[in-house]
């Protein structure tokens, strides 16, 4: 206590120093991992071409022959057909003074009487073939050309699909087709006729006679190069069976 010095009671105590504080390490921070992307959605695999799923399954030898005889016949035996039909013109025109002309009149005769068959005599005789003989040349130069070519491009076809004998197909089968085509050409155009029976006047027998003519020939092709197929493919099935033990 110091000499003369009063206490006061109601005076505030001095205040201790205040001690230097260590401030608190910073509470960890939570690490937020980075947002993964959601996986896509897995998209439905497309079906390949069926040409790419499924590759075409190699010809066997017998059915690439088949097709190639197919192939032959339809091709060469129209090419043959009317090679004869252009060489049948000249021939024809050739013999008018003989057995066209003689035949002529007997079917005149026997369907419209003598005075028919006297009028067709008439116009036939009156037809010289020899001014026709640069006409006649011509359609027999396509007519050997289309013969010919018809029977070279069967042989080709067969020998390029392994048909056996070739040669000796294309030369049975091209009598044998044609013979199947004149006989069903021959229906066809007969079938055809018919539309000329319900002609009463001039102008139904001209439109009658020009829709028979388009149906027969169109009949007519039609027929031609599906006998060519069936004679080929015929005649192209004996030589391979008749190959098979000669080979063996």
């Amino acid at each position: 206590m110091h000499d003369g010095a009063v206490i006061d009671p109601a005076a505030t105590p001095p205040t201790e120093p205040t001690r230097p504080t260590t401030p608190l390490p910073d509470a960890p921070t939570a690490v937020t991992p980075p947002a993964t992307p959601a996986p896509a959605k897995a998209e439905p695999a497309k079906p390949p071409a069926a040409a790419a799923a499924t590759p075409a399954k190699p010809l066997t030898p017998e059915r690439r022959a088949r097709r190639g005889a197919i192939v032959a016949g339809a091709i060469a035996l129209p090419l043959v057909t009317a090679g004869f039909a252009l060489l049948a013109v000249p021939l024809a025109i050739w013999q008018l003074a003989t057995i066209v002309k003689t035949v002529v009149v007997v079917i005149a005769n026997a369907v419209a009487g003598t005075g028919a068959a006297a009028d067709a005599n008439a116009t036939l005789a009156s037809i010289d073939p020899d001014a026709m003989s640069g006409i006649t040349i011509a359609f027999a130069i396509v007519g050997v050309v289309l013969l010919v070519g018809g029977a070279v491009v069967s042989v080709l076809v067969l020998r390029a699909h392994g048909v056996p004998r070739p040669g000796m197909v294309t030369t049975v089968a091209v009598p044998m087709g044609s013979l199947v085509a004149t006989i069903v050409t021959g229906t066809v155009g007969a079938l055809g006729g018919l539309l000329f029976g319900t002609s009463d006047t001039l102008s139904q027998v001209l439109g009658n006679a020009a829709v028979a003519i388009a149906l027969t020939a169109i009949g007519s092709g039609v027929a031609t190069i599906v006998a060519g197929a069936l004679v080929w493919l015929w005649m192209a099935g004996i030589f391979h069976e008749r190959a098979e033990p000669a080979r063996r």
